[in-house]
């Protein structure tokens, strides 16, 4: 293999991740919660995770490599050749170039016989999506509403440049039809799509229109319900790879095919075993809004709609919670792993505005205020709708993609911005919804990855 520089990060693996009102979309609704101080519940009551996996923002060059160390503190990842099909139209892409990559259109891996509307909405209805590092590729998962049933997990492996469905959709169900009972929205309050042909629950087992969510475990209840099949939904930011747990996790909401109510838990899904399991039931509310993954592997999640800002410890299945937010965030973010701060990109108007949370100052944490207004200069991105804006590990940069050629690159360490307009293949612009997770940085390859829609095929930035 001919000798090629990469950028090589000795990393966790890392991943992370508005019903707006119009269109196919609602607003889910849900209890709002607020804390006054840290509060743990599931598993333990412990105050730390127990998660040891660490970060370093050293690039490192290799060359007349034909394949990575681990780069997970799980060793079922074990890393990405790179000498797969992608890397050669890496090698060949100037710097500061784009290249839409050939025959990588989500569509043609959506569920036969193809429903186009509901193979696009899994995308453009509201949905984000995660990164496994350690594997190298983007984990799609989205739908939601009124707009699409499918709750399939869809992978996109950078190295063959290939789209896969890890889960496929409940039994009975096509991609153009869902069962009767998937029409059925009393479940939505479990969060699981039904495992029997009709429901029959009793009119005092109902809160309102849903099942009384307290409900959910009862035996006759939970007999009625798959709970290998968590119900599609509008994803928000909210999709997060587990680095320490190698899964999937989503924090729940916005269910098919009311999105009025969510589960009081979220679920994950387990590479290793191919299963579904509920997480210990969330702290608040938990609507909208933005999470990512911080060194340790665990998950902190900012929502649009009020209630505390909270952290999950994915190695204890344990939440805790800390100061109400009680403003709408707005925006995007991910977590600068190398000083440890969750930085969000607000969607209010001012190109500038970038607020903060010092992960490791718990006592601001706590506060009713436990975040920080972050004073950024230089050559800002324009307003946007959820814009891409994802921390480059290895970089160490905050990248931020709002359609067309621009990248704009934030350094965390003087709070400066820069502007780069690359070159070659034009991505076509953002989605009206929001790009949320859909924009993300290749540890494995120093590559940015887009995937914008399910029609146009997914695009690369090689800074």
């Amino acid at each position: 293999m001919r000798a090629k520089t990469l950028v090589v990060v000795a990393l966790a693996a890392w991943g992370q991740m508005a019903c707006g009102g119009a269109g196919g979309g609602g607003t889910a609704t849900e209890s709002t919660g607020s804390s006054t101080g840290a509060t743990a519940t599931g598993a333990d009551d412990l105050g730390t995770s127990s998660a040891t996996a660490g970060a370093t923002s050293e690039a490192t060059s290799i060359g007349e490599s034909t394949s990575m160390p681990a780069t997970s503190a799980d060793s079922s990842s074990t890393g990405t050749p790179l000498d797969e099909p992608v890397d050669g139209l890496i090698d060949a892409m100037p710097a500061n170039s784009w290249l839409l990559l050939p025959a990588s259109a989500m569509v043609d891996a959506c569920p036969e016989p193809l429903d186009h509307y509901r193979c696009e909405t899994v995308m453009s209805a509201w949905s984000g999506a995660t990164y496994d590092h350690g594997r190298d590729r983007m984990l799609v998962f989205g739908g939601g509403h009124s707009d699409s049933y499918y709750n399939n997990i869809f992978a996109f492996d950078l190295g063959p440049m290939t789209w896969t469905r890890l889960t496929e959709l409940p039994a009975g169900a096509d991609g153009h039809t869902p069962t009767p009972a998937m029409m059925d929205g009393r479940a939505e309050s479990c969060g699981y799509y039904p495992s029997v042909a009709a429901l029959t629950i009793a009119p005092e087992d109902m809160n309102g229109d849903y099942i009384d969510a307290n409900l959910c475990h009862r035996a006759d209840i939970l007999a009625q319900l798959d709970t290998q099949q968590p119900r599609s939904s509008h994803t928000y930011g909210k999709p997060v790879y587990l680095p320490t747990q190698d899964a999937f996790f989503y924090l729940g909401g916005g269910y098919f095919p009311g999105a009025q109510t969510s589960s009081p838990w979220g679920f994950r899904f387990d590479f290793a075993t191919g299963t579904w399991s509920e997480s210990a039931v969330r702290p608040g509310f938990m609507g909208r809004g933005m999470a990512a993954i911080d060194a340790a592997g665990d998950a902190w999640y900012a929502t649009d709609d009020g209630g505390p800002f909270v952290r999950y410890r994915a190695a204890d299945d344990a939440w805790d919670t800390y100061g109400s937010l009680n403003y709408d965030v707005r925006g995007v973010g991910d977590i600068d792993r190398t000083r440890n701060r969750f930085w969000l990109l607000l969607d209010n108007g001012d190109p500038t505005l970038v607020r903060g949370f010092e992960l490791d100052d718990i006592a601001h944490l706590m506060s009713s205020d436990p975040y920080v207004d972050v004073a950024t200069t230089g050559d800002a991105p324009t307003p946007g709708n959820r814009v891409g804006f994802v921390y480059a590990d290895g970089l160490d940069r905050f990248a931020a993609w709002n359609g067309g050629a621009d990248v704009y690159l934030l350094d965390p360490s003087t709070q400066v911005w820069t502007h780069q307009t690359g070159g070659g293949d034009l991505p076509p612009p953002p989605l009206t919804n929001g790009t949320y997770g859909r924009w993300r940085y290749s540890t494995t390859r120093g590559v940015f990855v887009l995937a914008n829609d399910v029609d146009s095929g997914v695009y690369l930035y090689k800074p």
